[in-house]
């Protein structure tokens, strides 16, 4: 903008001085006609000439300042002024003041500076506008052609469609076939199908004039018709579309193809635009009438590319989600139904609410601070998601604050590896009442079988137990008692195993409550309980605490068992007389637990496999613990995962090992 009006106030003087050369130059013609100001004789001289130059650098710079609005009355009334004294000057003083060829001046330098600043304004407006227009086709995804030919395909998978053609309207008036598909294989003679061909053009133009659809049924076919329909946009004829059925042709047909049509005309005014020269070609195009209309043409052409990219925002009202996108200043840009229901918003709110506005009718005991979720997301670039509960409506919705970011310069949205800045909020809830539910009922179905099915198989263990120990068996029922013993307990750990996956795999969709929980109280607390299976092992436990960490949103108990397995993990699995120390650190965004012991180390092509179910590491000379079923790891990983953290693992053979997890800080 500030070159704009460097760029401007220098044509401005520039014309004002061309002016001032002009009135200087034919100063002696204007001397002649005006009698009653200058008397007879007088001259032009080079002290008016500089006089003229005056003030006419003096009228373009206050015009290129303040504009002609303001300027207009104060020149008007310098002028009036002006003549009043050239004309007491040249009666009773016989002195000329050159009133005409200041008044030339003056009225020149005003129409030509106004005529630069017009012209000026029109030649920035007719760029942004074709900038607007040549960029809109980065949204569009395909070209006008290629469109064309998928609406093609499109028609012929949902019609019994015979022949379809697209005919286009020429600046000459007459159709041009562009787009053809065909699925009748009939062999006509040539003189039949040019004969048919006359006559499906004479349809099209009949249709093309009448600017409706034709709907011609075909004689000794039952249900086959041929449809004719206009392609009109704006009013303006660009095209035709003419489709051949050959059977169980019906109205709602004819209501799908005239929206096909309404499309490939959107297509096609967009095509034609996009081929006709640019307004801004040449510098006189502000002055053009041809010009003109082509400007006209680019608003029509981005007006079209709005209205198409409306629909992606009418679509999302029908989604099950509920929707809001926001701007980065906060403002609201769009809420879909759904959302508008669940925040309880009225034709006035929505207008007056912003984004932290919205988000505060969302809040819980853990989602109190929505402005720390935006600043987490601005700065980290990654979604913020967040299940929340409430107790009154006993309903659960699942949040994700989303940064949209979109790609810098020209770049089209659908291009991959570019630069991507952010653009915008998303801000997306979706109710999981009924999966929770689901969910629950699932978790109390799977504790009534463990409950159902530990009981017969400890009565089943139990009694062969007192069976084995009755000396009067003889050898052989005794042996068929130990199998029944040895499968039964195999059973019960089957069963033990099989409750352990099923508690594993809905661990990151059970229904939890989380609320602030501080991380070193946690640690302190699981220390102590295990200080006792520490001290058989003659291992010492060193608990280093940070006394001034903040609180996280967690579920204690969760939290809890996450830290407990790492623990026991590191006691297990370390040698005698050694130490785990047990540390929580406070990092930018996060807050970490970290486990670290002196044991034996995992390998690092393991180090990612110790995550996953049933995973266990085999070391030599080591046996495995044979209560462990792998699950520990797999089940840490899930509880930190659904918390918004990470799990890492760092490990050297012989030396040890240092598990950690972080935790998002409130």
């Amino acid at each position: 903008m500030k070159n704009f009006r460097d760029k401007g106030a220098a044509v401005s003087l520039g014309l004002a001085v061309l002016v001032a050369a002009f009135v200087a130059l034919f100063g002696t013609f204007f001397s002649v006609i005006v009698k009653l100001v200058l008397p007879p004789g007088a001259s032009f001289t080079w002290w008016k000439a500089v006089i003229v130059l005056l003030i006419a650098l003096t009228v373009g710079g206050l015009i290129e300042k303040c504009g002609l609005k303001r300027v207009l009355p104060h020149v008007l009334i310098f002028l009036a002024v002006l003549f009043v004294a050239s004309i007491l000057s040249a009666q009773w003083l016989n002195v000329s003041l050159v009133f005409i060829p200041i008044f030339l001046t003056v009225v020149l330098t005003l129409a030509a500076v106004q005529l630069k600043t017009l012209w000026l304004i029109d030649s920035a407006l007719t760029e942004k506008i074709v900038l607007l227009a040549s960029t809109g086709h980065l949204l569009e995804g395909q070209s006008a052609d290629l469109r064309i030919e998928s609406g093609l395909r499109l028609l012929e998978s949902v019609l019994p469609l015979s022949e379809a053609i697209v005919f286009r309207l020429t600046s000459e008036g007459e159709l041009s076939p562009v787009g053809r598909a065909r699925s009748d294989k009939s062999f006509d003679s040539a003189i039949e199908r040019q004969s048919s061909w006359r006559e499906n053009v004479g349809l099209c133009e009949q249709a093309l004039s009448r600017r409706e659809t034709i709907v011609q049924p075909v004689e000794g076919a039952a249900g086959a018709a041929r449809i004719v329909l206009p392609l009109v946009y704006e009013n303006v004829a660009v095209g035709v579309l003419f489709v051949k059925i050959n059977e169980n042709f019906v109205r709602e047909d004819q209501h799908l193809l005239e929206a096909f049509s309404g499309q490939l005309a959107r297509n096609f005014q967009r095509k034609e635009l996009r081929e006709r020269s640019l307004p801004h070609e040449s510098w006189w195009s502000s002055f053009s009438s041809y010009s003109a209309e082509n400007r006209l043409d680019m608003i029509s052409l981005v007006h079209g590319i709005i209205k198409e990219q409306s629909f992606s925002a009418i679509a999302s009202s029908y989604l099950k989600e509920a929707h809001a996108i926001a701007y980065l200043d906060g403002t609201l840009a769009y809420l879909n139904r759904r959302m508008r229901h669940l925040a309880k918003l009225d034709s006035e709110e929505i207008s007056r609410i912003d984004l932290f506005g919205l988000l505060q009718r969302f809040k819980t005991d853990v989602f109190n601070e929505p402005q720390l979720a935006i600043r987490r997301v601005l700065q980290t670039g990654d979604t913020f998601k967040s299940e929340l509960y409430y107790a009154e409506s006993n309903k659960t919705l699942d949040m994700q604050i989303t940064l949209v970011k979109v790609p810098t310069g020209s770049a089209s949205i659908h291009e991959t590896n570019v630069p991507l800045k952010p653009a915008c909020f998303l801000i997306t809830f979706r109710d999981v009442s009924a999966v929770k539910e689901n969910e629950r009922l699932r978790s109390d179905m799977a504790s009534l079988m463990s409950h159902e099915l530990r009981t017969p198989i400890t009565s089943i263990s139990g009694f062969t137990e007192l069976l084995l120990a009755d000396k009067t068996i003889s050898e052989e029922n005794r042996e068929f008692l130990a199998i029944i013993n040895s499968e039964s307990q195999r059973l019960s750990k089957m069963l033990s195993t099989f409750l352990s996956v099923s508690n594993l795999e809905q661990s990151d969709k059970q229904e939890f409550h989380k609320s602030p929980v501080k991380l070193d109280t946690v640690v302190r607390e699981v220390v102590g309980d295990l200080q006792e299976n520490a001290k058989r092992k003659r291992i010492r436990l060193v608990e280093q605490p940070n006394k001034h960490l903040p609180p996280v949103a967690a579920d204690k108990s969760l939290i809890t068992r996450a830290v407990a397995h790492l623990i026991d993990n590191a006691i297990r699995y370390s040698p005698e007389r050694t130490s785990v120390f047990i540390s929580t650190i406070l990092e930018s965004d996060f807050l970490r637990v970290v486990v670290e012991d002196r044991g034996y180390g995992i390998a690092s092509s393991e180090q990612e496999k110790i995550w996953q179910k049933f995973y266990r590491v085999a070391r030599d000379g080591q046996d495995k613990e044979e209560e462990s079923t792998g699950l520990g790891l797999s089940l840490v990983k899930e509880i930190v995962e659904q918390h918004g953290g990470a799990v890492t693992v760092e490990s050297e053979i012989g030396t040890g090992s240092r598990f950690s997890f972080t935790l998002p800080r409130l």
